[in-house]
């Protein structure tokens, strides 16, 4: 590893795959303990002398001269199973620092004293190191070896403890979703129950499994044998009062249709005037709401005690849906929009799917964020999800009615639907102002050739415009977009003045304040640091300034008889 590949990565900060360590000196144990937390999550570099700001402050002399080779015995040592990491040594000019290169584990990577530790996004955002309890370790061996809790028979069970009338609920499921399965109806109630992984021959009998007695279950039944299940809908005021707080331990579809018919009593609407017809416009969007409901009872974990809460909670910006059990396996923030699906319990999601509650695909995540983004409001924000819990937030308030029209004429225009990744960077442009590629890729969570593309796909359909050089270039929304959203006039501050009012103002302030930097020119012209120090390369070439001193306390001069 070169120094510049090593600043580079401290430039990304910590993060789960991304440890600080000050080496003050680091103990043995401090350092196998980090090595064995990065492994059992998603592998990543331990940087050790390097503050938790970033700071590189170098490796303890104690520590000189490193020898690579015991580090890595020492690791493969006192863990078990042996991790085998690769050592960097880079020097500096600040210190050295070593950067540990650790592999992902597929299994669990416990310490000399048996303890095993994991890497979690603690609740305010920062990454951190904890170790994992008995029932944690087993729950992570199961999603490991992807056993699916749900698939497991009852013993204690038996066929009486399912529902006839839940029976009956799942076929007018059916019956509703012409994308369902329709060969479901056909069956009679033990093929059914079996075709869907709801009920097994356990001993010669046939016996529901933990997934069949929560889709079919009498709620007697539920409550003796599945006393972790439990659901909440809650309806918070603006003052903090309780408008609304019940608690249920229902099947899951009969749970569904509930929670469904309580949002709708609150889901107030207003219209919008689009051609000849009117539009509604729902507080949230239903479809998300569907979907994010789906996923919290399919995909939480069924092992611990914990509620599914459905809250409307004006404090936290709109409509929350949480619950227990962290995103499973290889699913994060920064790539929740384009991982895989790995549902939790497969044989529930498989249920939901063939009854055409979700969608097909398993890709539920991408229609709620085209359906909130669709209606003029941010995305959905998962930001307060933690090792433990899944939570959304679907924005409330007043809808961006100019924001809604404008995505209806431009489907309208273009004859096609606009995609989430098309919505969320016209929603960021708004919000934000400018974008570069490297932003929209971090955005669409997706490579900046994917990034690329879909913002000159944006600029060919007139919604998003370039400005600056290549290095520098940034993308706005077109002066037709301000013009739809209300704010025309904000078109020419983004756009900014051009080439000649840039140097006039750049010399009227040199020869007012006789200097001028790099990042004041930026501030005053409204620039990127890239295109400020464009500009007055320009000005040096027509020598009407010049450049005095270099780096950080470089500044450029008024030259010439102008003023």
């Amino acid at each position: 590893m070169t120094e510049a590949e090593l600043l580079a990565l401290i430039k990304e900060g910590e993060s789960l795959r991304l440890e600080f360590k000050r080496d003050a000196p680091l103990s043995e144990a401090d350092l196998v303990e980090a090595v064995a937390c990065l492994a059992n999550t998603e592998g990543g570099w331990l940087l050790l002398g390097v503050e938790d700001d970033g700071t590189i402050s170098g490796l303890h002399p104690s520590r000189q001269p490193v020898k690579p080779a015991q580090i890595q015995a020492l690791i493969t040592n006192k863990t078990n199973p042996s991790v085998t990491v690769e050592v960097h040594v880079v020097p500096t000019s600040k210190g050295t620092v070593l950067a540990i290169e650790v592999p992902k584990v597929s299994g669990l990577v416990g310490l000399s004293d048996g303890r095993v530790p994991r890497r979690y996004i603690a609740g305010r955002g920062k990454p951190e190191c904890r170790f994992l309890t008995h029932f944690e370790i087993a729950t992570r061996w199961a999603e490991i070896r992807q056993q699916d809790y749900t698939a497991q028979v009852l013993p204690d069970s038996s066929w009486e403890d399912l529902d006839p009338l839940e029976f009956e609920r799942l076929r007018q499921v059916v019956q509703r979703h012409p994308s369902a399965d329709q060969n479901l109806l056909s069956l009679p109630d033990a093929e059914l129950a079996q075709a869907l992984g709801l009920a097994r021959i356990y001993e010669g009998r046939l016996v529901p499994t933990v997934g069949g007695l929560l889709v079919l279950g009498r709620e007697g039944a539920i409550r003796r044998l599945m006393p972790t299940h439990e659901a909440a809908f809650q309806v918070l005021r603006e003052d903090r009062g309780v408008a609304f707080n019940e608690f249920y331990r229902e099947p899951l579809l009969k749970l569904f249709e509930r929670m469904e018919g309580l949002f709708k009593a609150y889901n107030t609407e207003e219209e919008l005037t689009f051609g000849l017809y009117r539009v509604p416009i729902p507080l949230f969007p239903p479809e998300a709401f569907r979907e994010a409901l789906a996923n919290a009872l399919v995909h939480r974990d069924y092992r611990v005690l914990g509620t599914v809460y459905v809250r409307i909670d004006p404090e936290a910006g709109g409509l929350v849906i949480s619950n227990p059990g962290g995103f499973v396996e290889g699913v994060t923030l920064e790539n929740l929009l384009v991982v895989e699906p790995r549902p939790r319990n497969p044989i529930l999601a498989d249920v939901f799917k063939r009854l055409g509650l979700v969608e097909r695909t398993g890709r539920g995540i991408d229609r709620i964020f085209r359906e909130v983004l669709g209606l003029g409001r941010r995305p959905p924000d998962y930001s307060g999800s933690t090792e433990d819990t899944v939570k959304v937030v679907l924005p409330g308030g007043k809808a961006d009615l100019n924001f809604v029209r404008l995505i209806l004429e431009v489907q309208d225009r273009h004859r096609r639907t606009l995609g989430w990744p098309h919505l969320l960077v016209l929603r960021q442009a708004a919000d934000e102002g400018e974008l570069s590629v490297p932003e929209v890729a971090r955005l669409i969570q997706q490579g900046e050739a994917r990034a690329r593309s879909l913002v000159e796909e944006l600029v060919e359909m007139g919604l998003l415009e370039a400005k600056g050089s290549k290095k520098g270039r940034v993308y706005h929304l077109s002066a037709w977009v301000f013009k739809q959203l209300g704010r025309p006039t904000a078109y020419v501050y983004r756009r900014g003045f051009d080439t000649l009012q840039q140097e006039q103002m750049v010399l009227t302030y040199l020869a007012k304040h006789k200097r001028i930097t790099r990042r004041e020119v930026a501030e005053l012209c409204r620039l990127t640091l890239p295109q400020a120090e464009y500009l007055m390369r320009k000005l040096r070439k027509a020598g009407k300034v010049r450049l005095v001193g270099k780096g950080r306390n470089a500044y450029y001069a008024y030259v010439g008889d102008e003023f």
